[in-house]
């Protein structure tokens, strides 16, 4: 049922969080008919000036004054109701050196069920990348675009009838209240009458869904820290927009390399490469329209002119930051302070002199020089903030997304990457989001609630 005030006091699971992580994780858990869920959402079915003021923070380094209202959404559908619909597969780099705690495999055997859910093609998962003849250095591996979902639109039917699962509008959750390893209830407040005392709302497990920044300020403000990174190696991705330029040998390039409204082409250096040279994922785009003649290994040939965007993958580093900053918000809880730097240009430039080198070798193409000065873009991709692990000295929660130091509080979405690849997060959350509520499905017993 969609709601102003939880019909019960008490639920088996409580989601704070209506985005893609949070509205996946309600989805896999409702399959288990014992259990009662409630999925708290600080803004209303459309987005609310006032309430949109949740999300404003401090910041300080390289992001923009526009962050975070162009990339934040505090109402039901979270940032999918602005989200471009770009998606592709994590890259298995980051896996094989062990930056996850967990196999590809765990990720990998998700992706179709997300796919279904975000409306991508099936290629997406079954082929999403396919190697390029006469080289190992390179690949093709393309972003898929979704319609894009809007998770507002596509679910607001499913919560609005479904009679264990309940989605709290207008109240934002203060703090959780705790009890040796345990967390008892969650502090609300309304978020369109202040003025109202708080009330709580228990559960037998919480699951946190707030976003790279939310999640991290919530164990905070409840003193759920301890000695871990909580809200340290905050990872974003580095776009540079047209700073180069390629020509491409089109008959070379991979079966699938068409026109589609739903593919934006990318080639990308292959993870056993990266592993190789010690270089992290980036990938460089192109398009299929312009043809024009020039040189390439001593020939003259029509080639594929294209312009280049690159989208990078930067290593997480704990100086970038979400702490607490000194601000409040109208509901008197601290402003978040972001501090953020990409340190990427050196990095950049000796990718793309890595790529360019591997191109060239390759016999595919040819590039142009990166340009000499280059502005880095957001992506609006906060990850590795509550970052999964194997201990608490080094990260927040385990491998199934389980804070290290409570038995029944686990965390959704990107912020648990520990390393995040050059590609847009959308399709991993969804997939990590179907694996968490599979897993609590499983292992939850529920109980009866009237």
């Amino acid at each position: 049922m969609i709601l102003n005030q939880p019909k019960h006091r008490h639920y088996d699971v409580i989601i704070l969080g209506s985005g893609p992580a949070g509205i996946t994780t309600a989805l896999e858990l409702s399959k288990n008919p014992a259990l009662t869920i409630a999925v708290i959402e600080s803004g209303l079915l459309e987005p609310h000036p006032t309430i949109q003021t949740l999300a404003n923070v401090q910041l300080h380094g390289d992001l923009p004054d526009d962050y975070f209202p162009m990339h934040t959404q505090r109402c039901f559908g979270g940032t999918s109701t602005i989200w471009g619909g770009f998606c592709a597969v994590l890259e298995k780099r980051a896996f094989i050196a062990q930056a996850w705690p967990i196999p590809y495999e765990e990720i990998n055997r998700w992706y179709p069920a997300a796919a279904r859910i975000i409306e991508l093609p099936d290629d997406a998962h079954r082929q999403p990348v396919v190697s390029i003849a006469g080289t190992s250095e390179l690949v093709y591996k393309p972003f898929y675009v979704s319609p894009p979902v809007r998770f507002n639109k596509k679910y607001h039917s499913f919560f609005q009838h479904h009679p264990r699962v309940d989605l709290v509008l207008g109240s934002t959750g203060l703090r959780l209240i705790t009890g040796g390893r345990t967390v008892t209830a969650l502090e609300l407040r309304d978020s369109q009458e202040p003025q109202l005392p708080a009330t709580s709302l228990s559960a037998d497990t919480f699951v946190l869904a707030c976003g790279g920044v939310g999640n991290p300020r919530l164990l905070q403000i409840s003193d759920v820290v301890g000695q871990m990174p909580v809200g340290q190696g905050l990872m974003e991705h580095p776009h540079l927009y047209a700073v180069a330029e390629m020509y491409l040998d089109r008959d070379r390039l991979p079966v699938g390399a068409e026109e589609d409204p739903q593919i934006v082409h990318a080639l990308q250096l292959s993870d056993s490469y990266c592993i190789e040279q010690g270089v992290l994922s980036f990938s460089a785009d192109f398009n299929l329209q312009q043809m024009t003649p020039t040189v390439l290994l001593g020939k003259r040939r029509e080639m594929l002119h294209t312009p280049v965007t690159i989208r990078a993958e930067i290593a997480p580093d704990f100086r970038n930051s979400v702490g607490t900053g000194d601000q409040r918000n109208y509901l008197g809880v601290p402003t978040p302070r972001i501090d953020f730097h990409y340190r990427y240009r050196d990095l950049a430039r000796e990718s793309w002199d890595l790529f360019g080198k591997a191109l060239l070798r390759s016999g595919l193409g040819r590039p142009s020089i990166l340009q000499p000065e280059f502005r880095l873009h957001d992506g609006g991709h906060l990850m590795g903030t509550t970052r999964m692990g194997l201990t608490a000295a080094d990260s927040v929660v385990d491998s199934n997304c389980r804070v290290h130091t409570t038995d029944n509080l686990y965390v959704a979405g990107s912020s648990v990457f520990p390393a995040g690849g050059a590609s847009n997060p959308t399709f991993t959350i969804v997939a990590m989001a179907l694996r968490l509520g599979a897993h609590l499905a499983s292992t939850l017993k529920g109980n009866a609630h009237g």
